[in-house]
């Protein structure tokens, strides 16, 4: 009896790992247009993506790492600060958003997040000891305080957009505006849609591209999860390419507990809503309405409490860069940057 019930389990984990496979190897191949861009950047020489007119910063006990790109204007109108999502460094930020801002005569403040790109990986984290995002807010005012910044307009993505609410919240004096775009202002919102898609798609995607440690292993998982999160844009296949590569061959590459950490960060912080009632500061929401990771509605709920706030609703545009919709709503963020400077 013993036997056979051995032989019975052996048997169903054997199919239970077999279907795992399956379930890994059929993940569904990149479209072949996609394919032909992402294989041509693969065989073209990479460019530097970051410049010398970079630094690092101490924050507490970790350095946080800075771009700061001057205008060909004179003199400068402003400051823009760029703050970017969960697991993208500063240089994800695609030329489409800066390139408008510099033309404009804004200097441009691009930061890395703790434990991404060129800054301080965070080690011995534990859940007792993490760190949120009012801590990464601080990172942010470490950096201008150091290059005597006192106002920026701070413009925020996704995870970023978190943090720039906070810096609004806790520094309102220290933003002449804020931009927050396909951001929430409480995640975990138990009356909102929960997307549950992302989570498992990930974890596919990690398993057939993430495991290989080739580089060409983490750019076809960056390159399919920005095609998971495109909407119906498409999104900069080059850009994704080239910065991916950058990370692996000139800084630090990706931390695997990066993901874990950002989002305790995020639940740590829990809900922005009632204390975004009384933000003083002008703001611009922009959100799609086919984003996959955070609904619109979470962009609808959070925008309706902000007392002095313009609202930029996108048709297609999903949870990433496409080209497409950056050229669209950049215009709408250059007005409201030169009406609040």
């Amino acid at each position: 009896m013993i036997k056979k019930i051995a032989l019975t389990v052996g048997a169903l984990l054997l199919l239970l790992g077999l279907s795992c496979v399956v379930w890994v190897i059929t993940v569904p191949p990149l479209p072949e247009a996609i394919e032909q861009r992402l294989q041509r950047t693969l065989n073209q020489p990479l460019p530097p993506l970051a410049s010398d007119d970079s630094g690092l910063v101490r924050s507490g006990d970790i350095n946080i790492w800075y771009q700061l790109k001057a205008p060909a204007e004179q003199p400068v109108h402003g400051t823009v600060l760029l703050i970017n999502g969960m697991g993208s460094s500063s240089l994800y930020w695609p030329p489409k958003v800066y390139e408008p801002l510099l033309a404009a005569g804004y200097q441009v403040l691009l930061t890395d997040n703790r434990g991404c790109g060129a800054s301080s990986r965070v080690h011995n984290w534990s859940k007792k000891t993490a760190y949120d995002l009012s801590d990464m807010m601080q990172d942010n005012i470490e950096v201008m305080n150091t290059l005597g910044i006192q106002q920026a307009h701070v413009m925020g993505a996704s995870m970023g957009g978190m943090i720039a609410q906070e810096m609004a919240l806790h520094h309102p004096a220290r933003l002449r505006s804020l931009s927050s775009i396909m951001s929430s202002g409480y995640v975990n919102d138990p009356e909102l849609p929960v997307e549950h898609a992302f989570k498992y798609s990930m974890l596919r995607l990690f398993l057939r591209y993430g495991l290989s440690g080739s580089e060409e292993g983490m750019v076809r998982l960056m390159a399919s999860t920005y095609h998971f999160l495109q909407g119906q844009g498409g999104f900069d296949v080059e850009h994704i390419t080239r910065t991916t590569l950058y990370e692996l061959r000139h800084r630090k590459g990706f931390d695997p507990q990066l993901p874990t950490q950002q989002a305790t960060a995020i639940s740590l912080s829990g809900s922005r809503l009632q204390r975004l009632e009384k933000l003083e500061v002008p703001t611009l929401v922009i959100h799609g309405d086919k984003d996959p990771l955070l609904d619109i509605a979470h962009a609808k709920k959070y925008a309706a409490r902000i007392p002095n706030v313009k609202t930029l609703w996108v048709d297609g545009m999903g949870h990433a860069m496409a080209p497409v919709y950056v050229e669209t709503w950049m215009e709408e963020v250059l007005e409201f940057l030169d009406t609040n400077n």
